[in-house]
């Protein structure tokens, strides 16, 4: 008895499975495209990313400015007083300013305090604020100082003249210096420094007597 085979059966049904798992693959991209594109409810649709926000710096406020004098208390001049140069001091700024009257006449560069603030007690370092006047004009060429470095006593410390001022402290002036470098520093031991040219034509311009006003 003859026995018929069938050599194309197993390759068709190799083809059948193998239709079968493309088209279910092909089901299963529509179904997740559809799941991608398919609108969503509000609670179902993820969160969306808030742009990166960049916070300003804070910048630190700056230390508060001296109360300056008002114009009234800057110029010490009494009605029909005969007085016209006073003196205006800043130490902030390191300048020295000559008035005649209400009238700006010249402007110096100082040296001033090398401890900040006004004065507290005899030989801190603090040249004082306040409204003062010129006691003495003394001549101070040959004047020395020993200054505490190991240098010893410095002759011309003081410059050419010494304009003493009387504000209650012990040896507060307006002097010249030997060390023209300093001015425009914080330096001193109290008194306020200019330099030896400016402090000669000070003088020449001011007397006892003079007001004189130091400002933070």
């Amino acid at each position: 008895m003859k026995v018929f085979s069938y050599p194309e059966g197993p390759r068709r049904r190799g083809g059948w499975r193998k239709g079968l798992g493309g088209a279910a693959i092909l089901i299963m991209g529509a179904l997740v495209a559809w799941y991608l594109l398919s609108p969503r409810g509000p609670g179902e649709r993820p969160p969306t990313p808030l742009p990166p926000v960049e916070l300003p710096t804070p910048t630190p406020s700056p230390p508060p400015l001296p109360t300056p004098f008002s114009q009234a208390e800057r110029n010490p001049l009494k009605e029909g007083s005969l007085e016209r140069a006073w003196i205006r001091i800043v130490k902030s700024a390191f300048i020295l300013e000559l008035y005649e009257g209400r009238d700006l006449v010249r402007t110096y560069p100082i040296a001033t305090g090398s401890a900040l603030g006004d004065k507290r007690s005899q030989g801190d370092r603090r040249t004082p604020v306040g409204r003062f006047s010129i006691s003495q004009i003394q001549p101070s060429s040959s004047w020395t100082h020993d200054f505490g470095d190991g240098k010893g006593a410095i002759k011309g410390a003081y410059g050419p003249w010494f304009l003493r001022l009387k504000t209650g402290w012990k040896g507060i002036g307006i002097h010249g210096t030997h060390d023209p470098d300093s001015i425009g520093k914080s330096v001193s031991e109290g008194c306020i420094r200019m330099f030896n040219a400016d402090v000669a034509e000070l003088r020449r311009r001011v007397r006892p007597g003079t007001p004189v006003i130091i400002e933070p």
